[in-house]
């Protein structure tokens, strides 16, 4: 996933506030065939303090699904979705939002 942002130039999507969350949501969810995809957040460092994957600084801004996280079997990476942040194994595969700096 971030091996292919990185070569475009960019890396897993940070989010930074509720207007570049609300952003990304509409893009995967209704640009983008309703998501969900997976950003640029893990704790596969410390289970529950969230990271950006990138470089490794905190999250700034958590918008999680009711009832998440719940490291369901390990998840330790994070997509978003129409209803918010949503705790995921990384070793899944899937869609994913690059965000290339200008």
């Amino acid at each position: 996933m971030n091996g292919r942002c990185k070569e475009l130039g960019g890396y897993l999507v940070e989010i930074e506030d509720y207007s570049e969350y609300q952003f990304v949501r509409y893009l995967v969810n209704f640009v983008y065939d309703r998501g969900p995809f997976f950003i640029g957040l893990t704790d596969e460092q410390h289970e529950g303090h969230f990271l950006n994957y990138n470089d490794k600084t905190p999250a700034k801004y958590l918008r999680w699904r009711w009832f998440q996280p719940d490291n369901w079997y390990g998840e330790d990476c994070v997509e978003i979705g129409y209803r918010g942040f949503n705790d995921i194994g990384c070793e899944k595969w899937g869609r994913y939002v690059c965000e290339v700096p200008n």
